[in-house]
């Protein structure tokens, strides 16, 4: 029972998200509303992904500055990841094993993170390519702490909200510091594939 008023609980949250995501856009970059609920907003726009939420973070780097902009976007992203690790693990960790069993490639994922949990994590969060929704959902299947996964995954997300919160913050003040903020970004995420080239394909293979 309480599965299913939980599972419900997130449901009418998707609802409310969907149905009303331009007003709530329109309100978080015109309203004089305190940080606490734009806060708000922006977590109940990453667990109901209506829109990317790198548009999400843009705006909040252009209204509060990069680093403000940047702190509320992470802390947002940090706890919408622990919720749906938590909700994952609550409602479908059985059902999720059986499913990963299927295929070869997330099995191998899942036995990756068991084995080194912290650096996986950590890895997956700093490449793009890897959806985000597998990162917050595979850890939930496994045995791994919580504690851990939100660390990992809280660390994991700092470069790109320090990017996107920039990007939104000097989005109309010319293109020099975006350049060399995108090409520090890019050649972090090159170093990053490197590790992920030679140490973590090692154990998905």
């Amino acid at each position: 029972m309480k599965k299913w008023y939980t599972l419900g609980m997130y449901l009418v949250l998707i609802l409310m998200v969907y149905v009303y995501n331009d007003e709530i856009l329109h309100w978080m970059q015109y309203g004089d509303a305190p940080v606490l609920l734009i806060f708000a907003a922006a977590l109940g726009f990453i667990i109901v992904p209506v829109i990317p939420y790198k548009i999400v973070i843009g705006m909040l780097g252009y209204m509060y500055g990069p680093l403000l902009g940047a702190f509320i976007s992470w802390t947002a992203a940090s706890v919408a990841s622990v919720i749906v690790f938590w909700l994952a693990r609550y409602l479908f960790q059985k059902q999720g094993r059986a499913y990963l069993s299927r295929y070869e490639k997330l099995e191998k994922f899942q036995a990756a993170i068991e084995k080194n949990p912290f650096l996986i994590i950590l890895l997956a969060r700093l490449i793009p390519v890897i959806p985000q929704a597998v990162v917050n959902v595979i850890p939930a299947i496994t045995s791994i702490p919580v504690v851990t996964f939100a660390v990992a995954s809280a660390l994991g997300k700092i470069p790109a909200m320090l990017l996107y919160a920039f990007i939104g913050s000097n989005l109309f003040a010319g293109t020099s510091k975006l350049v060399l903020s995108v090409g520090v970004y890019v050649l972090f995420l090159a170093i990053v594939y490197v590790v992920y080239r030679f140490w973590l394909k090692k154990l998905l293979h």
